[in-house]
């Protein structure tokens, strides 16, 4: 009798349909047609002779053969992932400067790094936490490799990941008076949030005052949980007991914010090269496909 050997793309397909709901979900995320991932499901039941899924209308409820599957699925698709992470570390060396929008500091940053350094203990990181424009500059000059950074800037070594929604930010239980200026708080010009929150209200009419100016985004955090006002940054940003006030307050829409990855002038070494592959990891993991504008088979394009 011949051994079965399972496919990991069929693996990690019923994985991803049953962490998002549904196949059609899942085929966004992927990058395949739904058809096609119906296609798979149906060869892994054919090749294992078992049903995997109820038959429940459109829900993706699990037989207690795919339960199992599902389980295995899990733990075969964590230890490829580990297997190649180790085979590549082994070979990666040397140091990597990396720049990221102090946006991210307690979202994205810790879990980048954390996949980074498990994968590559031996390169080492060095890195700079600052405002959108100040990382771009260090990028341009060379002070840094790469960085993560808001920017609608079109330019040579600018490569767009997302296209995100700027949202008024405040608490939930903002107390504004009705015949008074809408309480601005601020970052220090240049600023890209700060000249989409005072144009968008102009064009509205809407009338406003800058209640808080501050150089560090932990300020304007501070200030919003105080009360003070609201500021303008993207919901993915906003620390817990804040949140997108602007349809409640009826706000003006705003426009939306790139996501890009900046690199540097100098020739990309494989740990640059790695290090943008994990970045990728982590945003597609943590964003709606339907943001994201680099398709998931293109996470280790150099």
């Amino acid at each position: 009798m011949s051994r079965l050997l399972l496919d990991l793309d069929l693996l990690r397909t019923l994985v991803t349909g049953i962490s998002m709901g549904s196949f059609a979900r899942a085929a966004d995320k992927i990058g395949r047609s739904q058809s096609a991932l119906s296609l798979q499901m149906k060869k892994l039941e054919e090749q294992l002779d078992v049903e995997i899924f109820e038959k429940q209308g459109r829900s993706l409820t699990l037989t207690a053969a795919g339960r199992t599957l599902h389980d295995y699925a899990q733990r075969m698709l964590e230890l490829n992932e580990e297997t190649v992470a180790a085979v590549r570390g082994s070979a990666v060396m040397g140091s990597v400067r990396f720049g990221m929008s102090v946006d991210f500091e307690n979202t994205w940053l810790p879990a980048t790094l954390a996949r980074f350094a498990r994968s590559h203990p031996q390169v080492a990181i060095e890195i700079r936490m600052d405002r959108n424009s100040a990382l771009a500059v260090q990028v341009d000059r060379g002070e840094i490799d790469i960085a993560l950074i808001f920017s609608n800037e079109k330019t040579e070594g600018a490569e767009p990941i997302a296209e995100l929604d700027m949202v008024w930010i405040g608490r939930p239980d903002l107390s504004l008076a009705p015949d008074e200026p809408l309480p601005l708080l601020l970052l220090e010009q240049p600023c890209v949030f700060r000249q989409a929150a005072i144009k968008s209200l102009d064009d509205a009419g809407i009338k406003w005052r800058i209640a808080v100016t501050s150089p560090s985004l932990g300020g304007l955090w501070a200030a919003a949980e105080a009360g003070i006002g609201v500021t303008v940054r993207c919901a993915v940003a906003a620390p817990r007991g804040l949140t997108n006030v602007g349809i409640e307050r009826r706000l003006p829409t705003l426009p939306g914010i790139g996501l890009v990855i900046r690199h540097g002038h100098k020739p990309i070494t494989p740990a640059i090269a790695r290090l943008r592959e994990v970045i990728l990891e982590v945003l597609h993991e943590n964003l709606p496909p339907e943001v994201l504008q680099t398709p998931a088979d293109a996470l280790s394009a150099n």
